[in-house]
């Protein structure tokens, strides 16, 4: 049987400096340190076939990217549904408010071109309609 490359106290070691690791993590950059630090000349895909070094690489991984894997697991399909009708209602509301605008501005350049107009009271222009006082205000 072949002797393994790495022993069982240079794993944890390994796993030791990667959960200590601040900045970013690589493989070519862990390998390094593992290099510099440990004095043990290693391979990516040596310390990947090793569970746990692995598994303390991916998690820590995901720590400095501030994705923990419990937020992942967290996820499902509901949110991802209630996510994109969020950016659909807010694009809905986004249309709505300019639309909203450019009738304001319509509005405001009716008023502007009836102002010009002689002999023209703009209360006569403003006031509610027969129609309206019968119905009442609307909801």
């Amino acid at each position: 049987m072949a002797t393994p490359s790495i022993t069982t106290q240079d794993q944890r070691r390994i796993e030791q400096l990667i959960a200590n690791w601040k900045g970013t993590l690589s493989w070519k950059l862990l390998t390094k340190a593992v290099e510099l630090q440990l004095g043990i000349k290693t391979t990516r895909q040596t310390l990947c076939t090793y569970t746990g070094i692995y598994t303390k690489y991916k998690k820590r991984k995901s720590d400095l990217r501030g994705v923990t894997p419990e937020i992942v697991s967290s996820i499902i399909r509901s949110d991802v549904t209630a996510q994109e009708r969020i950016a659909r209602l807010e694009r809905d509301v986004k249309d709505l408010e300019e639309k909203n605008a450019q009738q304001l501005r319509m509005i405001d350049r009716i008023l502007a071109n009836a102002s010009s107009i002689p002999n023209l009271d703009l209360r006569a222009l403003v006031k509610e309609r027969p129609e309206e006082l019968k119905k009442g205000p609307r909801a």
